[in-house]
């Protein structure tokens, strides 16, 4: 199961708004940005990296599918997520991201962290390897 949480509003007025996030981790992050109708991940990770395990993203703007299935599951599940969120994926849990509108988000992980800990599996064969489960 991935796990979802609204980031909470702190504070809004004529110039904006503020929004508080918690981030324990250090290093280098990835800020990425997504047209909307593209594809990200198609993996799934391990645990070989500490910034994997999980994996963290908080979405700052637009809104996003997150499509997932535990390695040893059975159906592709679509979770629809909109900013501000915080999104959380346990490894061995295959996931794709697509971009429903443009949007930005940042990865709690590092270019070297993906090196170290993504398995590809693309959607249409991890789409016949849980067929051949059912």
């Amino acid at each position: 199961m991935i796990y979802v949480t609204p980031i909470s509003l702190q504070g809004e007025d004529e110039r904006g708004s503020n929004y508080m996030w918690n981030c324990q981790r250090t290093g280098d992050f990835m800020l990425c940005y997504r047209n909307a109708g593209s594809s990200s991940g198609q993996h799934y990770h391990e645990g070989h990296s500490d910034n994997k395990n999980p994996e963290v993203m908080y979405l700052f703007s637009g809104k996003a599918e997150i499509h997932w299935c535990p390695l040893d599951g059975n159906e592709i599940v679509t979770t629809e997520i909109t900013a501000p969120c915080r999104v959380e994926i346990p490894v061995l849990i295959w996931h794709q991201l697509i971009a429903v509108t443009d949007c930005c988000f940042i990865e709690l992980n590092s270019m070297d962290d993906v090196r170290k800990d993504s398995i590809r599996v693309w959607r249409e064969d991890f789409e016949k390897m849980i067929k051949v489960k059912s």
